[in-house]
């Protein structure tokens, strides 16, 4: 396929699956990103930037996604990338620096992506960014765009570092739960199915979870960490009598022979507790711990014989605290619905340590508590290589591998439920339709769920819709160079209960879950199911 094909979107066989080139970033922004000479990447790749090397065969290019005039496809294949919920915003990040682009309004393959902020604020030589995500931050009224949400940039570095931007990149908080490189940054939504609470279900809630090289996670209590920010973000109101906001965090740690992961996610407590479990004998299925649990992890590490493990535990961690340093803001007020939550929910009354004697700006000691192994899975030389949670109300994770096999995992039930094949250098993300039927003249609508997977050694893009798994709900070729990036579906805050005593709602719903590619000629492509 040409360059002079830019405009088409490549179509399965089918007609089902369509893949459609967007927006672009243009080569202004990426000297931007990439054109410190000082850098230690930039030097590594140096050779790359007149677009004399690392050019591949069917590369994206040739399906019909042209590249900018400059090319850095080495830059940008060990960059990093997030993505808003809406997919209006993307997040770039190489080296030390980030930048925060917006998406084009018609987005269409010739229009360019702006840029909105360009954060960095690296405090020691060698620091680099290891991890980044589009975080929303719900907000009571909407913007002028209409969203109910402001949009800030969880940065992860080397260091163990976190830092959170605002939209325009001023930093709203800095800390350093752990020393080790941060690798991942997850929002974990509690599943919202109404307002009625089972009194046999154990009660959970949204939280960020911090995922660190040797395999350390911090879960940051979302109802929390949520108040904090919107102070941070200036909202009105008056002012709380405090040195600073805080909020609660839970470190955690794993029994691992050489404490080394690829990937590591929590998914929460057990959603319905079972009374006999803690009589229940050690010859249950799967783990003794499952229907009681209080908090459960899937962890891929790096040695040893298991491709992945199940930890659980019904005991619960100590809570922290942790102020958010304000970096020289003013500590802003609160009012209506924020201030609503912080008095039915949190608030910092009894006598704390400063914000500067505060754990959160200073690497905690604290080793975190000790998750046992409820079981594992032993099949080398498999090595699970990457971890991707379907939204909450589908309980289910996609598990890439060393051998290119792609496992679907029932977190509920603690077992491998498919597995796809022949899919090496692959990666996966979530894509839901919304769809309408008609039975006897009543018409509802339900949602579909796809999974995605771009196979990079083939340069295809497969889609399975759950249920059928035993074949491709359909395929196109590509090209190769590309990666897949997963949209978040909901912002921190999403699930508090806001409104009236006598009419309580969640803050907001799920969306659908949407992915979308970026190549290494900085193009953008959206996948769209034709149903």
């Amino acid at each position: 396929m040409s360059s002079s094909a830019v405009q088409q979107a490549a179509t399965s066989k089918n007609g089902l699956l369509s893949v459609t080139p967007g927006g672009r970033i243009p080569p202004a922004l990426l000297r931007l990103l990439f054109g410190d000479s000082n850098s230690t990447y930039n030097r590594e790749f140096s050779d790359s930037e007149d677009g004399s090397s690392g050019a591949t065969p069917k590369s994206s290019s040739s399906y019909g996604f042209s590249p900018p005039g400059l090319s850095f496809k080495k830059q940008l294949s060990r960059s990093l990338y997030a993505l808003s919920a809406d997919g209006c915003h993307l997040a770039v990040a190489y080296a030390d620096r980030y930048m925060l682009l917006e998406r084009p309004e018609d987005n269409r393959p010739s229009s360019n992506y702006r840029l909105v902020s360009v954060g960095s604020e690296v405090t020691s030589v060698g620091e680099m960014i290891t991890a980044i995500y589009c975080l929303g931050v719900y907000a009571a009224q909407s913007s002028k765009q209409g969203k109910n949400h402001s949009l800030c940039v969880a940065v992860g570095y080397s260091t163990g570092y976190l830092r959170v931007f605002s939209l325009y990149g001023h930093i709203l908080t800095t800390q350093q739960f752990h020393s080790e490189p941060l690798i991942r940054i997850r929002l974990r939504m509690p599943v919202q199915t109404g307002r009625a609470h089972n009194s046999n279900s154990i009660e959970d809630t949204e939280e960020v979870n911090l995922t660190y090289a040797d395999g350390t996670v911090v879960s940051m209590d979302g109802k929390s960490l949520y108040l904090a920010l919107r102070i941070c973000l200036n909202e009105n109101g008056a002012t709380p009598d405090a040195d600073g906001p805080m909020f609660q965090y839970k470190k955690w740690a794993f029994s691992l022979n050489m404490p080394l992961v690829s990937d590591a996610v929590s998914y929460g407590p057990a959603t319905h507790r079972d009374p006999l479990a803690s009589l229940a004998n050690a010859s249950l299925t799967s783990c003794p711990m499952a229907s009681d649990a209080t908090a459960r992890f899937l962890v891929a590490p790096q040695h040893g014989d298991a491709a992945f493990g199940v930890f659980m535990t019904n005991e619960d961690a100590a809570m922290s605290y942790s102020a958010v340093d304000i970096a020289g803001k003013v500590a802003a007020k609160v009012t209506g619905a924020v201030l609503n939550i912080a008095k039915s929910y949190f608030w910092r009354t009894s006598p704390q340590p400063s914000s500067r004697e505060s754990t959160g700006n200073t690497v905690t000691t604290d080793p975190g508590t000790i998750v046992p192994c409820a079981f594992a899975i032993h099949d080398p030389p498999r090595k699970v290589l990457d971890i991707s949670l379907a939204p909450a109300a589908y309980a289910l994770a996609a598990l890439t591998d060393s051998l290119g096999r792609v496992m679907i995992f029932d977190l509920e039930n603690c077992e491998v439920v498919h597995m796809l094949k022949g899919l090496r250098g692959s990666q996966c993300a979530w894509l839901e339709i919304d769809q309408q039927s008609t039975n006897n003249d009543n018409v509802s609508t339900g949602r579909r769920m796809f999974i995605v997977v771009y196979a990079g050694r083939r340069g295809t893009v497969e889609v399975f819709e759950l249920g059928s798994l035993e074949r491709p709900f359909a395929s196109v070729s590509v090209g190769l160079g590309w990666r897949l990036v997963q949209c978040p579906t909901q912002p921190l805050g999403g699930s508090l209960v806001v409104g009236s005593p006598a009419s309580t709602r969640r803050a907001t719903l799920p969306i659908l879950a949407t992915c979308m590619l970026i190549s290494e000629n900085a193009q953008t492509a959206h996948i769209q199911i034709n149903i």
